[in-house]
């Protein structure tokens, strides 16, 4: 059997050294992979086994580049394909990240920081507390397989060496781009408009009885009340969560 197998990988080797690049670029692009506590040989060790197991599935006669030209044009657009895939998730992504940071503003915690294993940098803590919320919904509802099954997609749709994206999918993908303001305002206007309605009434009460020390009373009062109605918001987080992974593979989808 293993002879057998060795046989037909000799045969379809360029499929394989494809499939495996693909593999690769979507662990080293793709936000939720590409992460500094991921290690390098894990990434490398999965696209291999992947490319190994996808290989004798896939009908597809792929010709060899006949020069390094060839082979780079390929890469190129292998890495085009899984970069905006990666990109427009990032948009996803930041959009949770700016409005987390704008809430945590308005509540006071503009200068706690927290560090984050993804990114590797320190960001908000309500940031990176959405942000890892997130992530746990997007394991949950599995999108991480439809990720795998859209690389084995890609080669029938878009075999190696075809360029996909025109004058109109590129329109299509810049406007996309708006999201990350999109999703921050949607998302965090409730609370941000609590904030601001709060700071409004304290500044009111500050001029009206000015024995009070305002300074000293905002900030417990509005990191306080603030934190109640986010986690109120929590509640409804998961159907905003659903909403935003279902808007992503319905991207994902356009390719075919």
């Amino acid at each position: 059997m293993s002879q057998e197998f060795l046989i037909l990988l000799e045969k379809n080797f360029f499929l394989f050294l494809c499939i495996f690049l693909r593999f690769l670029l979507l662990f080293f692009l793709f936000p939720v992979f590409a992460s500094t506590f991921f290690p390098t040989k894990i990434k490398i060790a999965l696209s291999l086994v992947l490319a190994l197991t996808f290989t004798p599935f896939i009908a597809l006669k792929i010709n060899p580049p006949q020069n390094m030209l060839s082979f780079l044009t390929l890469f190129f657009f292998d890495f085009c394909l899984l970069f905006l895939i990666s990109l427009f998730f990032r948009f996803i992504l930041s959009g949770l990240q700016l409005g987390g940071e704008l809430v945590g503003l308005q509540m006071g915690l503009g200068i706690s920081q927290t560090f984050d294993p993804v990114s590797g940098i320190s960001m908000p803590i309500l940031s990176q507390f959405i942000y890892l919320l997130f992530l746990l919904f997007f394991f949950t509802l599995d999108i991480h397989h439809p990720l795998i099954s859209l690389v084995i997609k890609s080669f029938y749709e878009i075999p190696p060496n075809n360029v996909l994206f025109d004058e109109g999918f590129m329109r299509f993908f810049l406007k996309k781009s708006a999201l990350i303001f999109d999703i921050a305002v949607k998302i965090l206007a409730p609370l941000l408009v609590l904030m601001l309605l709060i700071n409004i009434v304290l500044a009111v009460i500050g001029r009206i009885i000015p024995q009070i020390n305002i300074l000293f009373v905002s900030l417990p009062f509005t990191m306080g009340i603030g934190l109640f109605f986010f986690g109120l918001m929590l509640l409804i987080m998961p159907k905003i969560f659903r909403g935003l992974l279902s808007d992503f593979l319905k991207f994902i989808n356009i390719f075919w």
